[in-house]
């Protein structure tokens, strides 16, 4: 079995708004060799599949500055600090779309987004029979263009490239892992 290492010290490097950035000090737990890890800690992460009552998938479209690009996935967004991450999963659609269900939604898998560097963890959410129920409550610097997908089509975006967000991607993992393989 392979020990965990041992903490020495942290030095935090950055506050960064969605990050703090820290220096991690840690000892081999066999060889004893000391070395400076970073390490980005971040609020959990939530996005959901909002799925309408004919199964149409209700994605957005918006600008990524990552990557600078426009990007198709799921609603999402950070859990607030003390907030559940089901309520954030449901309040993120409610913003992001207008969408929005009287049930609540389903756990579809947690995952960890990037264990080498990050120590949060992303929720993925179901929410069905979702329908329009608000008007879009964007942040002033969101541009978010609503699109209905039909499920079918999720496969054949993900295989041609068009939906590419890992977050989403995982998304609709575990959705087949729930309910099965998705068809045309």
């Amino acid at each position: 079995m392979i020990p965990l290492w041992e903490t020495l010290d942290v030095t935090p490097l950055a506050d960064l708004k969605i990050f703090t950035a820290k220096a991690v000090r840690r000892k081999h737990p066999k060889r004893n060799a000391v070395g400076t890890f970073y390490v980005l800690d971040s609020a959990e992460w939530v996005n959901i599949i909002p799925l309408t009552a004919d199964k149409h998938v209700v994605m957005i479209r918006q600008y990524r500055h990552g990557t600078g690009a426009i990007t198709l996935e799921v609603p999402g967004g950070l859990v607030e600090h003390g907030e559940d991450p089901r309520e954030a999963g449901m309040r993120e659609c409610r913003e992001e779309t207008g969408y929005a269900a009287s049930e609540s939604a389903l756990l579809l898998g947690i995952n960890e987004p990037n264990p080498a560097f990050m120590n949060n963890q992303c929720y993925s959410y179901l929410w069905q029979d979702c329908k329009p129920a608000q008007a879009q409550a964007f942040d002033e610097f969101e541009d978010i263009e609503v699109e209905l997908v039909p499920l079918g089509a999720i496969p054949r975006l993900i295989a041609d490239g068009t939906i590419k967000h890992s977050l989403t991607l995982t998304a609709f993992f575990y959705y087949t892992l729930r309910f099965g393989a998705i068809s045309e």
